[in-house]
């Protein structure tokens, strides 16, 4: 993937052409990752270039996949907040008939889960910021390393080295935490 600069008199509508056809993909595949419901991921794909487009002054922009990635960031914090924010209606009565079915392994199991995910939430939050970084871009986001590299800078032998870093510090961390 090549990276485009915005030159200074560019025409607005080429500029826009040439970033959805080189970008669209792997913004849509980035916001998958990101968003629990993928019926938002096409809507949430053509906002980016929306936004985009409306831009008053494209000379601005100096680098053209940093500032759609920037603006899909935006959304997926945008539309999760409205998503945190929306009131909720749930069938009580469907509630307690589900709560009644759940068996005795089936709490054991959630108890394990979420023990689980506080032992790991514990382990990460022990990881210096930069391990921490590179190891969920690559582990959430889903990320290659060279993906990794390319968004934060870092040279990709770093990349590796802090990913393999950061697991053996977790691996370490949640064998004395869990015994």
């Amino acid at each position: 993937m090549t990276e485009h600069k915005v030159k200074p008199g560019s025409d607005l509508t080429a500029v826009a052409r040439t970033a959805f056809l080189d970008y669209a993909p792997e913004l849509h595949r980035y916001i998958a990752r990101q968003m629990r419901h993928s019926e938002h991921t096409a809507d949430l794909t053509q906002q980016i270039f929306e936004r985009f487009l409306q831009l008053p002054n494209l000379e601005t922009v100096r680098n053209a996949q940093a500032f759609l990635y920037g603006i899909a960031s935006n959304l997926v914090r945008e539309l999760r907040y409205r998503e945190a924010r929306s009131v909720v209606t749930f069938d009580s009565d469907a509630v307690e008939a589900i709560s009644q079915r759940l068996t005795h392994s089936d709490r054991n199991e959630l108890a394990e889960r979420l023990s689980l995910q506080q032992d790991l939430q514990w382990a990460l939050s022990k990881l210096p910021a930069a391990h921490r970084a590179v190891l969920l871009l690559v582990k959430r986001d889903g990320l290659t390393y060279q993906e990794v590299a390319q968004q934060t800078g870092l040279a990709l032998t770093t990349v590796t080295n802090y990913v393999s870093e950061a697991r053996a510090k977790m691996k370490m961390l949640l064998k004395s935490r869990i015994g």
